[in-house]
């Protein structure tokens, strides 16, 4: 089974995911994962199919696509299934990345749906920071029983919970009072960090 790769050069931190879309007629999967710095995809080409061509899509709504990738020439083998992966360098950052192939006149496969949050060395993110009514929370899975402290400016705590680590968690802010907050998180009691939380 022959392997063909493709990449871009540019570098991100992020945590761990990974998606899989429906697939198409001569795919057997079609496979989106955050690793280290990147997006990685993978398919497969089912023996007997081919293509003129594979062409890698991205969006960041799911309407508007963008080429950011291209496989030149016939895909997939007479015999047996072929194997690919195209490495996505520069997959928008705290959102959902969407991704497509296509596959020369075979047409288009269904949508990958990839989350890639960026937490960096803080293992946690929140956006949009300043904000008005919700703060998105994730916080790396990696870590286990998390939970959170709000301290205001006068160092007065003023809001505790849990969320669920590796899932993206809204935090309603719209009660507080404008001004700056200190969150800290835990994990089993052990002090992840902190940041800052502006409320406008």
């Amino acid at each position: 089974m022959m392997k063909k790769y493709l990449f871009l050069s540019f570098f991100l931190l992020v945590i761990q995911a990974e998606s899989t879309a429906q697939y198409h007629p001569i795919i057997s999967f079609f496979n989106g994962k955050v690793f280290n710095d990147k997006v990685l995809l993978s398919w497969n080409i089912v023996g007997g199919n081919n293509c003129n061509g594979i062409i890698i899509l991205h969006s960041n709504d799911n309407i508007n696509y963008t080429e950011i990738g291209s496989i030149p020439g016939i895909c997939g083998e007479i015999i047996g299934d072929e194997a690919y992966s195209f490495s996505d360098e520069m997959p928008s950052i705290n959102q959902i990345n969407y991704y497509k192939l296509q596959l020369g006149i075979q047409g288009f496969t269904t949508p990958l749906e990839v989350a890639f949050y960026k937490t960096g060395e803080k293992g946690f993110v929140l956006f949009p920071n300043p904000g008005e009514s919700n703060i998105n929370v994730y916080v790396n899975s990696n870590y286990q029983n998390v939970s959170f402290e709000v301290f205001d400016a006068g160092g007065k705590k003023v809001h505790n919970g849990s969320i669920t680590s590796g899932i993206l968690s809204p935090l309603d802010i719209s009660s507080w009072d404008a001004g700056n907050y200190i969150i800290r998180f835990l994990s089993e009691s052990n002090v992840i960090g902190s940041d800052r939380i502006i409320k406008l």
